[in-house]
Parts: C-alpha cells; sequence; structure tokens
C-alpha cells in the first residue's frame, strides 16, 4: 500500500527533501548528463531533468515531490535515490513516507556468500583495474572501490542486469546501448535461464527485466548475439562520472573462478592497453 502518512507534515517533510538534494545534486556526478541535456551549470537539476533520468514523466515525479499519494513502486523509488543521491537519512524518511513503511533492509554482503577468503581478497584489494564478482544470477558478491569510478552504484545491493537493461542512467551511461550492452547482456541472461531453470532468485531476475517495456521488446530480438560473454577483443564505450560528455572505451575481461564455476570474475580495463595490430 503506498500512502502519505502523517498529513501535512509529513508531506512537506519530504517535498523539503526531495527539492533539496535536486538543488545540490553536482550534474558532472550523473552519468552521460551532459550528452542527454547539454553543457550547463554543474549545480542542481530541475524535475523535468530528475524524471527523465528516472525515466518517468514528470507529472508522476511532481506527484512525488508533492506529497500526493500514489502508487510509487520500490523501482521508481529506487531510481529516485539513485538520481538525486539521497544519503541513508533521506532514503529512509522517503521511503517511509510514500510507501508508509521502512524500506527493506540491504541484502546481505559478500562475506555471508561464503567466498573462499583468498577470491574475496583478490577482488577487493586489487588497486589496479575496476573489478567485480557476481554469481550466475548477476547479484554483485564482491567488488573493489575501483570499479565503483565507473558504476558508483557497485555495492548498493543493485542487481547488475537489473541495473544495466532497465535503468534510464544505465541507457545514458552506456553508449550504444542497445547493441553493445542490452542484447549481449539477455542473450547471456537467457542461456542462464534455461540452464538454472528452477532458481528462484533467477526468475525474479527475469520478471524484473520483463516488466520494462523496452527491455521485453528485445527479450525476443532475432538478432541476439550467440556469444553469451563480454568479448575483451571488442571494445565498449561509456561515460564515466566528472567527466561531462568525454567518451571512453573499455575492454570487459570475464573470468571463471574454478572454486565458483556458477560465478563470474568481471575485469574493466582500458581499450588503449591492448594492441590489435
Amino acid at each position: 500500500m503506498n500512502v502519505m502518512s502523517g498529513g501535512g507534515a509529513e508531506t512537506l517533510l519530504l517535498t523539503r527533501i526531495l527539492r533539496q538534494a535536486r538543488a545540490r545534486r553536482d550534474t558532472s556526478d550523473i552519468l552521460g548528463f551532459a550528452a542527454m541535456f547539454g553543457a550547463g551549470s554543474t549545480r542542481g537539476i530541475t524535475q523535468a531533468q530528475a524524471a527523465q533520468l528516472a525515466g518517468v514523466s514528470r507529472r508522476w515525479y511532481n506527484s512525488l515531490e508533492s506529497g500526493r499519494p500514489k502508487n510509487y513502486s520500490d523501482g521508481f523509488l529506487q531510481r529516485i535515490r539513485a538520481v538525486l543521491a539521497l544519503d541513508d537519512d533521506e532514503w529512509a524518511i522517503v521511503y517511509r513516507i510514500a510507501r508508509g513503511r521502512a524500506p527493506d533492509a540491504t541484502p546481505a554482503g559478500p562475506v555471508n556468500q561464503l567466498l573462499p577468503p583468498a577470491l574475496l581478497a583478490l577482488v577487493e584489494q586489487s588497486k589496479t583495474w575496476g573489478i567485480y564478482l557476481s554469481d550466475h544470477r548477476w547479484d554483485v558478491l564482491a567488488w573493489n572501490e575501483k570499479i565503483q569510478e565507473y558504476f558508483p552504484w557497485m555495492g548498493s545491493g543493485l542487481n547488475v542486469v537489473e541495473w544495466m537493461l532497465t535503468w534510464p542512467e544505465a541507457r545514458a551511461q552506456l553508449i550504444n546501448w542497445q547493441s553493445d550492452w542490452a542484447l549481449p547482456t539477455i542473450a547471456a541472461l537467457r542461456v542462464n535461464a534455461e540452464q538454472w531453470p528452477n532458481d528462484k532468485r533467477l526468475r525474479e531476475v527475469i520478471e524484473a527485466v520483463r516488466l520494462d517495456p523496452t527491455a521485453r521488446k528485445l527479450w525476443n530480438a532475432p538478432d541476439l548475439p550467440a556469444v553469451t560473454h563480454p568479448a575483451s577483443s571488442s571494445p565498449r564505450r561509456l561515460y564515466l562520472p566528472r567527466q561531462e560528455d568525454k567518451e571512453f572505451a573499455i575492454r570487459i575481461v570475464a573470468l571463471t573462478p574454478m572454486e565458483r564455476p556458477s560465478c563470474r570474475l568481471i575485469a574493466i580495463t582500458p581499450a588503449e592497453l591492448v594492441s590489435t595490430g
């Protein structure tokens, strides 16, 4: 149930938090912002920009900021949290007022995943390249600080393919999103669905992806690639935080830890490190 509990005082509190968050938002921290809206002031975003980044209409976003009772989904509120960079206290208040209850606890961290200590240390202590470890559901199990320079949301509990396939932020950050990122990811997701047909969590991820209209159209695309893992020989391009509209080329190196064969260790390397001559 979605309610605006507590009357006028609660509504004013929610409005104040969201307006202040918009006003202080540094646009250089928003991936692909300059490419979407053009160069301009780096301080503050408008309601229209917040709505577009969250993938909703301005009217729908305005309803939330104005404190009007609506059927606000968890996914929408999570996107607003990311777009406005709400801290934990702000998020707890906004969610409670909008949904009428406290937000769910953050998913368990990698320590609870019983990863081999050496594998965990390899990921977390690597300094040169961005590295993360995910399971066959694309839930993130471990990550290092460097990967957050590419993807600031890493480690927040978001699922990799849900972010990549359903978040407007991903479509802004990842250049040639459909051909270079979305279609290969959907192909891999479909292969894993066949390999683990009884995995409840994997089915939840697939359902979340297929709820998105754009991703759902691509699910049965006739041109899905045959390769279901990132090819390190093929660079991909993206925008990075605080780099305005500059494009960066990277290579994705995907490895399988023999101790955890259902997992994937992903390393993000600059494309220019590899010579193709």
